[in-house]
């Protein structure tokens, strides 16, 4: 699943209720996400922000769990995204 800012996107089909959604910036001159992972939507669109680059994307992909270290690098990588595109919101589980 692909979000860009501004672009209308379907409503994703429903997920089985442990599936957990992270959220990456990627380009497509690059092989492997560039930003990420990020537990909210929101705090990907504002890696958008930070990348500068209308080719970059938000792109989505469902796991069945995170442990800790992933959890805590989310909420890190979604604070400094954040941080540096000026917005105070966010996502913090």
């Amino acid at each position: 699943m692909e979000f860009q800012i501004g672009v209308s996107t379907p409503t994703p089909p429903a997920c089985p209720k442990k599936a957990i959604e992270l959220f990456f910036v990627t380009h497509p001159k690059a092989p492997k996400a560039l930003l990420g992972p990020f537990l909210s939507q929101e705090d990907a669109a504002c890696g958008l922000v930070v990348m500068r680059s209308a080719e970059a994307v938000v792109t989505s992909s469902l796991v069945d769990g995170i442990d800790e270290l992933t959890r805590w690098t989310g909420i890190n990588n979604g604070a400094i995204c954040r941080a540096f595109a000026g917005t105070s919101g966010g996502h913090h589980e």
